[in-house]
């Protein structure tokens, strides 16, 4: 009497990545760059010259300058 072979597949275990992102933001009036969130609950302002850089929207939030790169 043989004992009966059992054959174990991996399971693929998909793990959820982040939407969210660090930002290279270069502000519209001055040109300094700042780091933000791309999903920034409170409104991000310049540190040079004060100009609002983010719109908190809910989820993700409304970038006002230009993306210079994607942190990683």
């Amino acid at each position: 009497m043989g004992s009966p072979i059992f054959e174990f597949k991996r399971k693929k275990i998909l793990i959820p990545q982040p939407r969210s992102r660090f930002l290279l933001v270069i502000c519209p009036n001055c040109g300094n760059s700042q780091v933000i969130f791309s999903h920034a609950t409170f409104p991000v302002r310049c540190l040079s010259c004060g100009v609002q850089l983010v719109k908190p929207r809910g989820g993700k939030a409304e970038i006002l300058g230009k993306i210079e790169r994607i942190l990683a």
